[in-house]
């Protein structure tokens, strides 16, 4: 800054006295202008979400929003590689923008250009079908496995996963909670590679290889997991509230509303992984949901589906769902001790996992009976569980004919003398084993409601199975895998598990 000297002569020695003095005062005002128009010029720069960046794969053939954040007022234009069409937005007075863009059928790569106050540049962007891909560890469980807990055929699956290379992308969200929504999360789009596939779900990865396989297009999974957490957390709060209120006592419903995160534990607090690690992602353009939770809200069997469905209402309506089309198909929660492999919370729970299917709109459940294991609560058999979610999006949303949708499931009963006849639905192609094995997984009880182990018998024309046990001569119900662990084998043709089922409507003696 130069300073001017309008003063008489006689002033001069006093003003260069003062100008002396000044001077450092001028120095520090010039720095602190220096460095204001630094941070303006820091705040003026074109921001993006983490989910929308290079390597991303977008829906295809669909209006999918593109949003960030910049200077309030800056325009900002968007062009692809894919057309000649330009999308403009506006930031509004908290600097947000957002715009939808046009995609191709599935193809890339392409680029993708944001000019706002800056020019970014998204590379190797994909055009075909996303699914967010969430729940708890066995949801996380990565293909290289937990420590001491193995899943199957995991070295060849990441022998193969470069052959995937340009045709599935990965987007795995950091673990976060927050008690207040959150604008973005951490994460990054990643390629199918060794180090990438051998860290990203099992489950998630088996999905997008068998679409990517069926359907001849790149597949984008967007996995949102965090393992040991309820279902709680995953759920806004006035949702939860709302959902529970007259299903279980006003007295319940305050405790869990009143859960806090603790530091050092997972957290539990209603809504507060919801806030950091789904509500950032929305409305990234996606075809639907899997989700693979329940382990840790087993006790709460008389209304997880209560829960469940606020949750999918909520997610739908954060993603703009307005006619529900987006799919929710979700496994249940597969056999395993907790601590007692004779007790039957599971069971039950399992059965209210599967109530939700009334509940929810186009939602469908993947049955995990068969391949749990007793003294692991994250079973190795994550192929099967992945199989059946891409059978039901392939059939289900892509119209692939010829594909199994659903599961077997109890239908009726018959008691005739010491013997229960049980008919199933769902079972076209008949039931497994077959050649004589034995059926395994039965139990029978008299009116004393004690159960005993019971011998099970596939017939045909009709299709039926025969129950009986030596220890019950005048049954009364029969109960299919109804314990906490037990081994049970029934299947349809296709390999696709019974759920557990019973046929008496008997409150639960805790």
């Amino acid at each position: 800054m130069k300073l001017i000297n309008n003063f008489p002569a006689s002033a001069s020695a006093a003003v260069l006295s003062v100008a002396a003095a000044v001077r450092p005062v001028l120095s520090v005002f010039a720095a602190v202008a220096v460095f204001l128009m630094s941070a303006s010029a820091v705040s003026a720069q074109t921001r993006l979400p983490s989910i929308i960046g290079s390597g991303m794969v977008l829906q295809q053939s669909a209006d999918v929003p593109v949003w960030g954040w910049d200077t309030p007022g800056q325009q900002v234009r968007i062009s692809v590689s894919w057309s000649s069409d330009i999308y403009e937005a506006v930031a509004g007075s908290d600097g947000r923008w957002e715009t939808e863009v046009s995609t191709p059928s599935a193809g890339g790569p392409f680029t993708v250009t944001v000019e706002g106050s800056q020019k970014l540049t998204l590379k190797d962007v994909l055009a075909g079908e996303v699914w967010i891909c969430s729940g708890q560890s066995n949801m996380a469980m990565p293909v290289r496995g937990y420590t001491s807990q193995p899943v199957e055929d995991s070295y060849s699956t990441v022998l193969e996963a470069p052959q995937y290379s340009g045709r599935i992308h990965i987007f795995n969200v950091t673990k976060d909670s927050s008690s207040v929504a959150k604008a973005d999360c951490e994460g990054r789009w990643r390629d199918a590679t060794c180090k990438n596939v051998a860290s990203t779900s099992a489950v998630a990865w088996g999905f997008a290889v068998r679409l990517a396989e069926a359907l001849d297009v790149p597949v984008g999974i967007v996995v949102s997991a965090y393992g040991g957490t309820r279902i709680e957390p995953w759920v806004p709060a006035d949702a939860l509230a709302d959902a529970l209120e007259g299903v279980i006592p006003a007295k319940s419903i305050d405790r869990k509303l009143s859960e806090r995160n603790v530091p050092g534990k997972k957290p539990s607090a209603a809504g507060t992984i919801y806030n950091a690690m789904i509500a950032p992602l929305a409305p990234y353009k996606a075809k639907g949901f899997l989700w693979y939770q329940g382990c840790s809200s087993r006790n709460d069997y008389s209304h997880y589906a209560s829960m469940q469905t606020a949750l999918v209402s909520e997610w739908r309506n954060a993603w703009r769902d307005e006619d529900a089309s987006m799919p929710f198909i979700f496994a249940t929660i597969a056999p395993y001790s907790y601590g007692d492999a004779d007790d039957d919370v599971r069971a039950y729970f399992v059965e209210n996992q599967l109530s939700s299917l009334s509940m929810i709109p186009g939602s469908h459940a993947v049955v995990t009976e068969g391949f749990g294991e007793k003294d692991c609560i994250h079973p190795s058999r994550k192929g099967p569980v992945a199989d059946q979610m891409a059978w039901t999006a392939l059939a289900t949303e892509y119209g692939m004919d010829g594909i199994p949708v659903g599961y077997p499931a109890y239908g009726r009963h018959e008691i005739n003398g010491d013997t229960v006849t049980i008919y199933f639905s769902n079972a076209g192609y008949g039931l497994c084993p077959s050649y004589g094995e034995p059926v395994r997984g039965f139990r029978v009880a008299g009116k004393d409601r004690v159960f005993h182990e019971a011998e099970a018998v596939i017939k045909g024309n009709p299709l039926r199975v025969e129950v009986r046990s030596g220890e019950v001569k005048a049954p009364v119900a029969v109960r299919y895998s109804f314990l906490n662990w037990c081994e049970s084998n029934l299947t349809s043709l296709y390999g696709v598990p019974v759920p557990p089922f019973r046929t008496d409507s008997w409150p639960r003696e805790n």
